[in-house]
C-alpha cells in the first residue's frame, strides 16, 4: 500500500520549513521571487561595478583630476571674453560714424 504521509521517505525533509513559509501559496511565492530577484541584481551590479572600477582605474572620466586642467581653462576663458569685449568695441564704433 502506498504511504499517504507528506513528509519525505526519512521523515521531514530540509526544505519543508522553507516550502512551508515561502511557497505555500502563490502570491507569497511570487513575491518571495521578485524580492529575491531584486536582491540579486543589486548584489550583481555591485559586484560588476566594483570589478569594473579596479579593471579601470585611472581610465575613467571620474578618476581624472580635473584640478590640473583649470587654470588652462581659466585664461583661455578670459581670453575668449578680452576678444568679445573688442568686437562689442568695434561695432559700437562702426554704430557711431554711421
Amino acid at each position: 500500500m502506498a504511504s499517504t504521509k507528506r513528509s519525505s521517505v526519512n521523515g521531514k525533509g530540509a526544505l519543508d520549513d522553507a516550502y512551508k513559509v515561502f511557497m505555500k501559496s502563490t502570491p507569497v511565492y511570487v513575491t518571495t521571487v521578485l524580492i529575491a530577484t531584486l536582491i540579486a541584481e543589486g548584489v550583481y551590479g555591485s559586484a560588476t561595478n566594483y570589478i569594473w572600477e579596479a579593471s579601470n582605474r585611472g581610465r575613467l572620466y571620474h578618476h581624472i583630476d580635473w584640478s590640473k586642467f583649470a587654470e588652462e581653462e581659466e585664461e583661455e576663458e578670459d581670453e575668449e571674453e578680452e576678444e568679445e569685449e573688442e568686437e562689442e568695441e568695434e561695432d559700437a564704433h562702426e554704430d557711431d560714424e554711421e
